[in-house]
This record gives C-alpha cells, sequence and structure tokens, in this order.
C-alpha cells in the first residue's frame, strides 16, 4: 500500500507530507485547488515523462517521494535482487525533475533507469483517469483488459516466445531466400571463373619461372654458339670423346703388365669417358639447340598475358591464382549445398509456425471460456450502478493470418446495450461518457477483485453522473477500498461520504505567495466539506443536513 506521498516543489506545492492509510480515501477540494498536481506528482512516480514546468516558480528543481509498505511481490522482488537493490520493509521511490531538463529515479536511495522504474511501479499503484474512458474507445486495448481477467498467463507466455521464436526463424527464411537470389546471379558468374581457371590451370611459381625462362630465351644466341661449340669439342671429329678413346686404346695395351700407374690411368680415363658421354647427352638434349626462339617466346609471354589478366580480373596476386580458383570451387560448392539449408529453415520455420498455431487456438480457447465468465461478472454489477437495464458482451473472432502477434489469433472487441429498445453495439459507439465510467469502474472491480496488493487511485471516475448514480458509484469504490487501497479525486458528494478517510486539498497564501496544502478532516470538517460540495458558495444548514444525511 502507498503509506506516505511527499511532494517538494512541485507547481503550488512547497512541501507537502501526505499520510494513506488502507480503505477507501477520498480527496475534495474547490477548482484549482491543486488536486490535479497530486496525480501529475504520481505520475512522474509512474515513470510519465518528466514536465518540467511543474518546477515551482523561482526553484531549480522539484522531487516526488511515494513510499509503500507491506509489499510481497515474489516477481519484483526476486527482479530487484537480480539488479542488486537492497530491499527492507518499505520501498521508497524517488523522482526529481531538474530545470536543466534532466530526471532522476531512485528506489531505496539507488539510481534507477526509467524503464526499471516504470516495471516496478507498475505492480504497486495505478491510476485511473477520468479521460481514461478511452481505454474502451480503443478497440485494441480490449483483448489486454479481457487478458487481466484470468485468462491463462502461462499459456500467454508460450504464445508471446513461440511467436518470437516464429518470427526469428521467419526473418532468418527471409534472408536465407534472398541470400538464394542472390546466389543464383552469382552461380553464373562462378561458374564461368572456374571454366577460366580450369582452362588457364595457374600453377604456384609459376610467373617466376616463366620469366627466368624468358630472359634465357632473350639470350638464347649465346646459349646456342656456347652450347653448340661444347658439341663440337665434345663430339667432333677430334673432340674429347675421341681423343679419350683414342688414350683408352693407347693404355690398354700395357694392361697386361699390371702396372699400378697404368691401371690409375686407364681407371680415371674410363670414368671421364663415361662423363663425357653423360655431359654430351645433356647438351645434345638442350632446348637451345633444337627449339624455335620465336615460337617459344610467344608461348611464353601468351601464358604471362593469360595469368595477369587473370589475376586482374580477380584482383589478386599471379601466385595466389591457384588459391582463388580453390576459393571458387568452394564458393560453387556452398551454393549448391546452400538449396539444403534454406530447406531446412523453411522445415524449421513451419514447425515454429505450427507451434504457435497451436498455442493460441488453445489460447483463444481460454479467452472465449474466461469472456463468458467476465460477460456474467459485468452483468451482474450493472444493475448496482444504475445501469438496470444494459448489457454487456464481448466478441471474439480470429484474425487476418497476417495480423497474427505475439498476443495470439484473436480480435476481441467489447460491445454493450444500454436500453431495452436498443440492439448490441460497440461499446465505443453506443455507449455515454457517464456509462463509459461505469463501465469502466465495473470491469476495475470484477478484473482487479484478487489483487489486493495495488493501490488503486481514481480521478474523477464518477465525472459525468450524480445523484443516485453518482451514490452507487460511491458504493462501489468502498467495496473495492474493502479490498485493496483505493484513493479517489472527486467532485461529487455521493461519493465523497462513502469514503473511510476524507483529505481536502485548499489554496493558502503564505508570505505572499500561493501554496497547496492538505488537510485530513474528521467527522465534522467532513460534514462542512460535504455541504461545501452540496451547496457551493454559501453553506446552508440544508446543506449541512443533506451532508448528514449522506454520511449517516
Amino acid at each position: 500500500m502507498l503509506s506516505k506521498l511527499i511532494i517538494k516543489d512541485i507547481v503550488l506545492i512547497r512541501d507537502l507530507n501526505l499520510n494513506f492509510r488502507e480503505g477507501f480515501t477520498v480527496l475534495t477540494g474547490e477548482t484549482g485547488t491543486g488536486k490535479s498536481i497530486l496525480i501529475d506528482s504520481l505520475g512522474l512516480i509512474l515513470g510519465n515523462r518528466a514536465n518540467f514546468n511543474l518546477i515551482r516558480k523561482g526553484q531549480t528543481q522539484g522531487s516526488v517521494t511515494a513510499i509503500f509498505q507491506n509489499f510481497n511481490d515474489k516477481t519484483i522482488i526476486s527482479y530487484l535482487n537480480g539488479i542488486n537493490i537492497d530491499i527492507n520493509d518499505e520501498f521508497i521511490i524517488r523522482r526529481e525533475i531538474h530545470s536543466n531538463g534532466k530526471s532522476f529515479s531512485y528506489l531505496n536511495d539507488t539510481p534507477i533507469s526509467i524503464n526499471t522504474l516504470k516495471k516496478v511501479v507498475s505492480h504497486f499503484i495505478e491510476i485511473q483517469g477520468q479521460f481514461d474512458n478511452h481505454t474502451l474507445l480503443i478497440e485494441k486495448n480490449h483483448i489486454d483488459l479481457l487478458d487481466k481477467y484470468y485468462v491463462n498467463n502461462k499459456l500467454k507466455e508460450k504464445v508471446f516466445s513461440s511467436w518470437e521464436n516464429y518470427k526469428s526463424n521467419k526473418n532468418k527464411l527471409g534472408n536465407l531466400i534472398s541470400l538464394n537470389e542472390k546466389n543464383k546471379n552469382d552461380s553464373d558468374y562462378l561458374e564461368f571463373s572456374l571454366n577460366e581457371f580450369n582452362e588457364i590451370k595457374p600453377q604456384g611459381n609459376e610467373e617466376n619461372e616463366l620469366i627466368i625462362k624468358r630472359k634465357a630465351l632473350i639470350n638464347r644466341d649465346k646459349f646456342f654458339q656456347t652450347f653448340n661449340e661444347a658439341k663440337y669439342l665434345i663430339d667432333g671429329e677430334n673432340g674429347l670423346n675421341t681423343l679419350i678413346k683414342n688414350l683408352i686404346r693407347l693404355f690398354s695395351k700395357l694392361e697386361s703388365y699390371n702396372n699400378k700407374s697404368v691401371d690409375q690411368i686407364c681407371k680415371l680415363l674410363n670414368e671421364n669417358y663415361i662423363t663425357l658421354e653423360e655431359l654430351s647427352l645433356l647438351i645434345n638434349k638442350s632446348e637451345f639447340l633444337y627449339e624455335n626462339k620465336d615460337d617459344a617466346l610467344d608461348v611464353i609471354d601468351d601464358r604471362l598475358y593469360k595469368l595477369r589478366n587473370l589475376s586482374k580480373k580477380h584482383n589478386c596476386q599471379i601466385d595466389s591464382l591457384p588459391h582463388k580458383q580453390i576459393e571458387i570451387e568452394q564458393k560453387l560448392n556452398s551454393i549448391k549445398n546452400f538449396s539444403l539449408e534454406l530447406d531446412n529453415q523453411k522445415k524449421i520455420t513451419n514447425e515454429a509456425y505450427n507451434e504457435y498455431l497451436e498455442l493460441a487456438k488453445k489460447l483463444s480457447k481460454n479467452r472465449i471460456e474466461v469472456s463468458q465468465k467476465l460477460i456474467n461478472e459485468v452483468n451482474n454489477e450493472l444493475p448496482a450502478l444504475k445501469l438496470d437495464n444494459a448489457k454487456f458482451s464481448i466478441l471474439i473472432s480470429n484474425l487476418q493470418d497476417t495480423l497474427f502477434s505475439s498476443k495470439g489469433i484473436d480480435d476481441v472487441k467489447f460491445y454493450a446495450q444500454t436500453n431495452k429498445d436498443t440492439k448490441l453495439g460497440k461499446i465505443s459507439e453506443i455507449a455515454s461518457g457517464g456509462e463509459l465510467s461505469r463501465f469502466l469502474l465495473i470491469m476495475k472491480l470484477v478484473i482487479e477483485k484478487d489483487n489486493t496488493i495495488k493501490t488503486l487511485i481514481f480521478d474523477e471516475v464518477d465525472s459525468g453522473v450524480g445523484g443516485a448514480t453518482a451514490s452507487a458509484i460511491g458504493t462501489k469504490l468502498l467495496k473495492i477500498g474493502n479490498n485493496q487501497q483505493t484513493i479517489v479525486v472527486t467532485h461529487s458528494p455521493q461519493v465523497a461520504a462513502k469514503g473511510n478517510y476524507h483529505i481536502l486539498i485548499k489554496k493558502s497564501i503564505i508570505e505572499n505567495e500561493t501554496i497547496t496544502e492538505t488537510f485530513e478532516l474528521n467527522h465534522q470538517e467532513k460534514i462542512e466539506e460535504i455541504a461545501r460540495m452540496i451547496s457551493a458558495d454559501n453553506i446552508s444548514d440544508e446543506a449541512r443536513n443533506a451532508a448528514l444525511k449522506l454520511l449517516t
């Protein structure tokens, strides 16, 4: 429950300490005394956008502090423990706004973000303003109001998770489909490129070898002369081979004498003859003796041109061409295998969608069951608020599949009949402002009846009604207050008379400055205030008697 509200330097409030108790508390006061300031201050605590015009004139900052007690919501306590915020018997929430455009939020003196503030305080307090009748006017809100009423939260969470899973997989599939289209275009180019590589067949270190070979061919005349002369010196008529053969024949005549020197000479001559034979073979096989110089150069130049053109096309060094070819082959293989990945993702996405649809159908069934209970409860409450001839109904239909969402597949609309001679129609089109206020109050009563933790604040929920209807609203608010802390800002004497506690808001002039103050009224003071609300300017005895009658 909200036990204390401390407001400093907000509009007309200098320093206000307002204590609250369990039950039903009413706040009254003349127009312009500052009732809306209290609602705006509580709005800051709820995390509403900071309006820096709220800072009291002449001050550089304003602050609102709300103290909550007897709160044991395990979900929020676990959440706060998770973000290292100390928990004790009180939750002290403070919001500061500064004239330089900055605002700060604190929970038990620990700085928190505005999102954390909203998450936490939404479990503590809820404000229902006179303009919140629009909640019923906006049809997309109807599903949320229904879901607050006993709809299976675990099932809702599963639907939400399954939708997020489906949406994630659908996005993956979309990306893969786009990539597949790109792959189709890339595949033609890669196939063409690979054919080029297969035709040219680049080799590692090939450029360097070709350059060396080319240099050698350019100087081929010198090579030819040298190799040709060497061939003549070895194999010519009086060449080395002939001379060594003659020497071998000459010394072989002396071998029978077993002379050591002769044997060594014969051995060396035979060895050198073999060496000369090998040398002759190499020289005779040399390209420099038989290849056409011009043809060989053309072949090398053509090869270098193809390699260099290929390297330029693929923006790499010639020596890297073999690696580039492997890379292209791998990309092509990847594209060929991509269809398997695409088919697999289609399967996963379809399975995710079917899982979502199955859960959403279960949630839809749950909503239909729950909606009938809500219809019955609301209709049972209508006569008590002077809506004897009114009826409430809910229509649940399936959305088009393009409109499915994390909330499921349902389109939920509230319908009402306000008179016997009218037909059921959309509540947004049928009900008047006063009727909307009462419908919303009943919804709040029915939906929040099991939530004894949250503080409910109503801002002029009785707007547009009076007399017996206002009295009925007061009785209903008192009933809510018996179950959970309820605070109501009202202009209705009938509603004010039902309060367990009554706080008067009034303006005073202190030191030539207009200040908003609050006073908790005793029984006699309540009579005077309610009499003022009845008679306006001059409080008559008749008004006092009427006030006393309302209080009894």
